[in-house]
């Protein structure tokens, strides 16, 4: 097999060592296995998801090669640069297009087998698929990394890049004591149908800075008919249930909360949205009314997801006896300069 040379970096085809790009149709099984053993702790239920279509899709590897370079199908969801030595896969990264005009690309997977690390592999891989991003044409390169893992973190700091925001995971242990509440006169229920105030108020609080890893889109608010059938069947079979309650005085939503309570087991699971000049108002009304009525529920686990500036939700419901668990840090480096204003927010 014919290896594309990676420009500045050495590959020996004889010894099936160095740098080259991602081969779909020899490489999808082992990176699944690379990736699935650097990050064991960090993988949250879309990555488990993702992980377990890629060990599937391997099955498959001959013929997605084939496919692939005849009609270039994957190139933008899984195009990128693995590590070899000795023809055994010990690192990888994958670079892909953010968005339609290749303007803004995203830097993910960055793993590197544990007998490996330490050598400058994951450096290496970062400077070919910045690279890589900037003979495209992109403007910007971004990328996603656990607070905690102090080693990438400064890796990406090194290389230029800045923090743009962070989404903190936090998490109680079970739902506290809450006896008696008095609801927020605004406070009212709305349903899945209701997804475009929704939608606007999440828009608002996030605001562009927050989507540089993933814009916010309507379809992760528009319920389709098979997502409203199915959460009528699990709350018929006393699986559990999802209520929705907004702070609303006008046609618009201030803040929002959805409630996943469930009767079997498992967690059950808050979303809070706050327009940010309402920090500190709506947060804690939202908070206590979800509290409240999982008296009802099984005392199990409880999650939720805050962006870290959101201050004073997070210290109420530390408050409540919830605990940081980890912090997800989104970071950008500018790739070429450019004197469109919609860019250099």
């Amino acid at each position: 097999m014919t290896v594309i040379p990676v420009p500045g970096y050495q590959y020996d085809q004889r010894l099936e060592t160095g740098i080259r790009p991602f081969d779909i149709g020899r490489d999808l099984r082992a990176v699944a296995e690379l990736i699935a053993t650097a990050f064991a702790t960090e993988l949250d239920d879309r990555g488990s998801a993702a992980l377990r279509e890629m060990r599937t899709m391997s099955y498959l590897g001959g013929f997605l090669g084939v496919l692939n370079r005849s009609t270039g199908e994957f190139n933008d969801i899984l195009n990128g640069f693995v590590w070899v030595e000795q023809g055994h896969v010990v690192g990888n990264i994958t670079v892909q297009r953010a968005d339609k005009y290749a303007t803004r690309w995203q830097i993910a997977n960055v793993a590197v087998a544990p007998g490996f690390r330490g050598r400058g592999i994951s450096r290496r891989l970062m400077e070919v698929a910045l690279d890589h991003a900037t003979r495209a044409g992109g403007l910007w390169a971004v990328l996603q990394v656990y607070e905690a893992n102090t080693i990438a973190y400064h890796l990406y700091e090194s290389l230029g890049f800045e923090v743009v925001g962070a989404t903190m995971d936090l998490r109680a242990p079970q739902a506290p004591l809450v006896r008696e509440i008095t609801p927020h006169p605004l406070l009212k229920p709305f349903s899945a149908s209701d997804w475009r105030p929704l939608y606007e108020l999440v828009n608002h609080q996030l605001g562009a800075h927050a989507q540089w890893w993933r814009s916010i889109r309507r379809d992760d608010f528009q319920a389709t008919l098979e997502d409203r059938m199915g959460e009528w069947f699990w709350r018929l079979a006393g699986r559990g249930v999802s209520y929705r309650r907004a702070i609303q005085d006008s046609p618009r939503f201030e803040a929002a909360l959805i409630l996943d309570a469930r009767r079997w087991r498992g967690e059950h699971a808050m979303q809070l949205w706050v327009r940010p000049e309402q920090y500190g108002i709506y947060d804690r009304p939202l908070i206590d009314w979800a509290l409240w009525r999982l008296q009802s529920f099984p005392r199990w686990p409880i999650r939720i997801s805050v962006p870290t500036e959101h201050r004073s939700a997070i210290d109420y419901l530390a408050r409540c006896g919830f605990t940081a668990q980890r912090t997800l840090v989104t970071m950008r480096r500018r790739l070429a300069e450019t004197t469109d204003a919609a860019d250099t927010d």
